[in-house]
């Protein structure tokens, strides 16, 4: 433990390892930070800009579909409409084909009865001219009738076919109609949800990070005030004020000392200082006026204060119950620190306290006036 705390003295006195606790450089850091959120937020509005051109690019194309899908919906309907016509149509092909057939049936039936009995037969038999020219016209009737049946039942074949062609690709139509509308939907579906999401996503984030910049200059504000205060106030002293009053400080509580000055480390004891016994809850106090470097929990010594005199001198005060003052402050000798306690795993209730001149341990009995002993 004295190795650690003398390696975080060093760092104070010599490199300010804390000094991000420096106001001044902490209000330097969080204006870099504001500066980094700054250009950030330039940048995502920009992003932001830009995707909610893309967004009104998808809507306009979503319309623009919408209304294509609507007219397709619409020829849909008429190529069913139509797809019944030919079914109506073929239906009545059909029933003319069979006509047809009937007709040459009954055409071939009557040239065959006729064939059976030539011209010449007919005139032979035949009672009188007029019968014979009777007989002779309705033969040629028949023969007529019979080119015409075919030719009407070659006909309606032909019409049947187109009509069947026809059929067929009306329902291709459909058909590739109906993928080309699904796609073209799923497709816009899709883009308008993934750029809404983006939209979304980026939306939070500049939220986010614009909380973030309220805070920071929230936390800018007070820095700025803290150091206006602070250059109203004395700054911490020298060193030579500390040095001057060896022997004469007061003790940080007025309490029994429980354990001695030691720099040799006996079992779990802890050196390098002296510890005073106090109520739980009671006032430690500054032994002299200096700045605070260091005022959080640390391994060992629980809640700890550290107070920089200058001159490469420092005063610990250690195991306290709570802590009454933050990095940065200016204190008067006297003037509160932090109530005692046990933290960091004190046997008793009390002040762990230190004096160190540039990190190394000195006696605080011989800088302060001799406490009563237990």
């Amino acid at each position: 433990m004295p190795r650690l705390i003398v390696l975080l003295l060093a760092g104070l006195t010599l490199t300010g390892v804390l000094a991000a606790e420096d106001p001044r450089q902490r209000l330097e850091a969080i204006e870099a930070d504001i500066g980094r959120i700054d250009r950030w937020l330039s940048s995502s509005r920009r992003d932001r800009d830009s995707l909610q051109d893309e967004l009104r690019r998808v809507d306009l194309t979503l319309a623009d579909l919408s209304s294509r899908a609507r007219r397709t919906r619409e020829e849909l309907d008429t190529h069913r409409r139509r797809v019944a016509e030919l079914e109506r149509e073929i239906t009545e092909l059909q029933g003319k084909e069979a006509d047809a057939r009937a007709a040459v049936q009954a055409t071939i039936r009557q040239a065959w009865l006729l064939g059976r009995r030539g011209p010449l037969q007919l005139l032979l038999e035949a009672e009188s001219p007029e019968r014979i020219a009777r007989l002779l016209a309705y033969h040629e009737r028949l023969a007529r009738a019979r080119a015409d049946a075919l030719e009407a039942y070659r006909d309606n074949r032909r019409d049947l076919e187109r009509s069947r062609t026809d059929l067929a690709a009306t329902r291709d139509r459909l058909e590739r109609d109906r993928v080309i509308l699904d796609t073209q939907v799923a497709e816009l579906a899709a883009a308008r949800k993934g750029q809404a999401a983006a939209l979304s996503r980026l939306e939070a984030d500049i939220g986010a990070r614009e909380a973030s910049r309220a805070e920071l200059a929230r936390n800018q504000a007070r820095l700025e005030e803290l150091l206006e205060r602070l250059s109203r106030q004395a700054t911490a002293p020298t060193g030579e004020t500390f040095a001057a009053n060896r022997g004469k400080l007061p003790w940080p509580v007025d309490g029994r000392l429980l354990q001695g000055f030691e720099t040799q480390r006996s079992g779990s004891r802890r050196t390098g200082g002296v510890l005073l016994a106090a109520e739980p809850g009671s006032t430690v106090r500054a032994v002299h006026p200096g700045r605070v470097v260091f005022a959080d929990w640390m391994r060992g010594l629980g809640l700890l204060v550290i107070l920089d005199h200058g001159g490469g001198y420092m005063s610990l005060y250690a195991q306290a119950e709570s802590l009454l003052r933050n990095p940065g402050d200016i204190v008067e000798a006297g003037e509160p620190l932090a109530t005692a306690g046990q933290s960091g795993g004190g046997s008793s209730s009390g002040v762990w306290f230190e004096i160190r001149r540039n990190g190394q341990p000195e006696d605080p009995g011989r800088w302060c006036r001799p406490p009563a002993r237990a």
